[in-house]
């Protein structure tokens, strides 16, 4: 034996219907009635426009913006743009050109309310100045009741537009092109430029520096401590006693070396040199053509064996240069 089938429950979905003949008769023409109703609408608007400012022999320009409101705010200009946008977006499948359609739709709303506030704004102003007080007062509770109907519409469109078919622009990235971009953190004991201290300022090479690159903290025109001249590389004060010159011995500076020259450290009282390490000693210069490296400029240079005046040890120059030598006869 079967067991009787179970009644279906309330809550199951209920099955879809089919098309009705008649909808899929009407259902390709949706998308050309509503553009069918923007389109008169906007004939509707232009012919009110063209009556605004035309001119006739038995009305003035202010009689015309009176009636010419209710062409920009009627009834047609209310209902037409939002019934093509509803048939358009909330009948399914939505039309191919359901944006077109709401952005027509939505530029006529504007134009329409442009020209109605317009009109409404000279009218009142017209009667206002003829002293006609009870008529200008119903003329705006006419008019405003059918301005809320033509916002009422306009305002269905523009949330259509709004939530479906506007596209916000991007807002740019932080770092992109034209923006100020933040610098890149400086690592601890990390100077400046190669060759150059912090705080220092153009001036002479210190020891063993190339020309054209000051020392940290020098001032301009003062060489530091261990350079050819002698100058410290703070001014002592004016009560000290000046520095010693340097020695008259001492080789003229004319290329960077590899170390300083010796420096002659001021008197007692003079303010103290800088407080950097002083350098080391600069190497002599370079023995002139013909003299032993080792040998200095104003040393004596002992005979050596074999020449005349090399025996008997010390002797006289003089004695020696007129020394008699014996001929072999």
């Amino acid at each position: 034996m079967t067991s009787p089938a179970e009644p279906a429950s309330g809550d199951a979905a209920p099955a879809s219907h089919p098309a009705t003949p008649a909808r899929r008769l009407t259902d390709p023409l949706r998308e050309l009635i509503a553009l069918a109703l923007l389109g008169a609408n906007a004939v509707l608007l232009f012919v009110g426009l063209i009556r605004l400012l035309a001119p006739t022999d038995y009305s003035t320009f202010y009689s015309r913006a009176g009636s010419g409101f209710f062409s920009f705010a009627g009834l047609e200009a209310a209902v037409l743009p939002v019934l093509a946008v509803l048939l358009a977006t909330h009948v399914a499948p939505v039309a191919q050109r359901a944006k077109l359609i709401v952005q027509v739709a939505l530029v006529e709303y504007a134009v329409a309310a442009l020209l109605a506030a317009l009109t409404l704004l000279i009218w009142t102003v017209d009667r206002l100045a003829k002293a006609e007080v009870l008529d200008a007062f119903l003329g705006l509770l006419t008019r405003a009741a059918w301005l809320a109907i033509f916002a009422s519409g306009a305002f269905v469109v523009f949330r259509v537009w709004r939530a479906l078919y506007f596209t916000p622009k991007p807002k740019p990235a932080p770092g992109m092109y034209g923006q100020p971009q933040p610098g890149w953190p400086q690592q601890p004991g990390q100077g400046g430029p190669q060759g150059w201290g912090p705080g220092q300022q153009g001036g002479w090479p210190s020891a063993g520096q190339q020309p054209g690159y000051p020392v940290a903290g020098q001032q301009a025109g003062y060489p530091s401590a261990g350079q050819p001249g002698g100058f410290p590389a703070s001014a002592p004060p004016a009560s000290a006693p000046p520095a010693s010159a340097p020695p008259a011995s001492a080789p003229p500076y004319l290329a960077p070396p590899q170390s300083g020259s010796p420096f002659t450290p001021p008197q007692a009282g003079a303010q103290p040199a800088s407080p950097f390490p002083p350098p080391q000693p600069m190497a002599p210069a370079a023995p002139p053509f013909g003299q032993p490296p080792s040998a200095d400029p104003t040393q004596a240079i002992p005979r050596q064996p074999g020449e005349p005046g090399a025996s008997g040890g010390e002797r006289n120059s003089d004695a020696d240069r007129t020394q008699r030598f014996p001929r072999e006869d």
